[in-house]
């Protein structure tokens, strides 16, 4: 890394919000969604796997279970309810055979697939239709949106716009809100004095001396993440830059996920192996090398001084909704230096552009990302940090919270808007969408 130089820093402006307040669903049966048993990371198959297909249809004497004072307040104007993610994929049609008048959005944190994929599964139709029971559907990019409005459009009885679906009389508003993070306090941490502390604390623990570049990675052990190809990247770096092998130390945090499933115990183990290979190849012992890793959740304050310790962070999903280590990550940069390696199949990739973005099964070019992130002058560090933080400070979870909540509160009454575009033709074009559904003869009640 060269030296410091001086560059001006640009103040964060940031717009007041307001969040509307919403009581979340309770009690909510949760419907279970199969994962693929594995990805591809570097070949195609010769042919495509045959999803295992379970004879177990959806029921439909599923109920949602309410207690008064509940079905008082979702039957208020004022009361939306918020339902979050694929677990509920079905929560707001069994609601509204409760509380007709019940208003819901529901925020799906996973990607949507494409219609061809999602047709795998028995029971997709079914899945549509749940979510089309929402007042207001929100995803995390534009391209997950798209995927939604093609399968919605493959129900022969829907009537999709741009970011609307009318279905049984009933018009649901879909847009496109990228999840975030708590911007404020991550970076109030990140300025306290006191870190420094903890900082050290990590050094010591992780043998990190002054005169190393270190770089860090935080994951749950999950086989969408990539690390296995990250681990490979790293590897060709060492390989092919004899001089860095003494000094780059890569900090691997691993949270332990669903460790019961075989798929998940399997990259765990897989992820050991690669570890202890790398240390015995460029260090001296299996535990002792150029790979920290330390399989273990840290805590918030603890993964802040992480994060300021680093060079560099790396995220290298070959499949994510979102992905928030990378928002973390530059959130706790307010020193403007550090820079962040991004899989361009990470939801994140669509907002932080300034980011250098890498596709994670590409080893060659993998590994030449890194090297740059090493290499990288001050100067652009500074410059690249400086337009990421901009984003992620503008729209952080507060932003994102009240675009989906505000926009289910105004239904009805103003147009749809958001500040990642779209849905504002949704409520202009309420009417044409109902005549066309008309037309059609698709209209019902539900």
């Amino acid at each position: 890394m060269q030296p410091a130089q001086q560059v001006q820093r640009v103040p964060l402006v940031r717009p007041e919000r307001r969040v509307p307040q919403v009581r979340p669903v309770r009690q909510a049966e949760r419907v279970r969604l199969e994962r693929p048993a594995r990805l591809a990371r570097q070949e195609m198959p010769d042919q495509l796997d045959r999803p295992e297909q379970r004879e177990q249809p959806v029921r439909s004497d599923r109920r949602v279970s309410l207690e008064p004072q509940e079905q008082r307040e979702l039957t208020a104007p004022s009361e939306p309810a918020f339902i979050q993610d694929y677990h509920l994929a079905l929560v707001a049609g069994y609601l509204k055979e409760r509380v007709p008048a019940a208003r819901t959005a529901l925020f799906w944190h996973i990607p949507w697939p494409a219609v061809d994929r999602l047709k795998r599964c028995p029971w997709w139709r079914a899945l549509v239709e749940g979510l089309l029971a929402n007042n207001f559907l929100a995803f995390q990019v534009e391209r997950d949106k798209r995927n939604f409005l093609a399968a919605a459009q493959a129900c022969s009885a829907a009537v999709v716009d741009r970011a609307a679906v009318v279905y049984r009389d009933r018009v649901t508003h879909v847009a496109a809100v990228p999840i975030s993070v708590n911007f404020d306090r991550i970076a109030d941490i990140a300025r306290d004095p006191g870190l420094h502390t903890e900082m050290e604390r990590l050094r010591h623990e992780l043998r990190l001396s002054s005169s190393m570049v270190v770089g860090v990675g935080v994951d749950r052990l999950d086989y969408t993440k990539g690390i296995p190809e990250r681990l490979t990247a790293l590897e060709r770096v060492l390989e092919s830059d004899p001089e860095l092998r003494h000094r780059l130390a890569f900090v691997q945090v691993g949270v332990p996920s669903r460790s019961k499933l075989e798929s998940y115990a399997a990259i765990e183990r897989e992820i050991d192996v690669r570890v202890a290979s790398i240390n015995e190849r460029f260090g001296r012992s299996a535990t002792d090398g150029p790979v920290r890793y330390r399989k273990s959740a840290f805590k918030l304050r603890r993964l802040v001084a992480l994060y300021k310790l680093a060079e560099f962070c790396i995220v290298s999903s070959l499949h994510d909704g979102m992905n928030l280590v990378a928002k973390e990550f530059v959130a706790a940069r307010g020193d403007e230096r550090g820079v962040l390696v991004l899989s361009e199949r990470a939801g994140a990739a669509q907002e932080l552009k300034d980011a250098i973005i890498i596709d994670p099964c590409d080893v060659s070019g993998f590994a030449a990302a890194i090297q740059r992130a090493v290499e990288m002058p001050v100067s652009e560090q500074q410059r690249r940090m400086r337009a990421l933080r901009r984003i992620v400070a503008g729209r952080d979870i507060f932003a994102w919270a009240s675009d989906i909540l505000g926009n289910l509160e105004n239904l009805g009454t103003a147009p749809i808007g958001y500040r990642t575009g779209g849905a504002r033709s949704a409520r202009n074009g309420r009417n044409t969408l109902r005549d066309r559904a008309a037309e059609r003869g698709s209209t019902r009640k539900p």
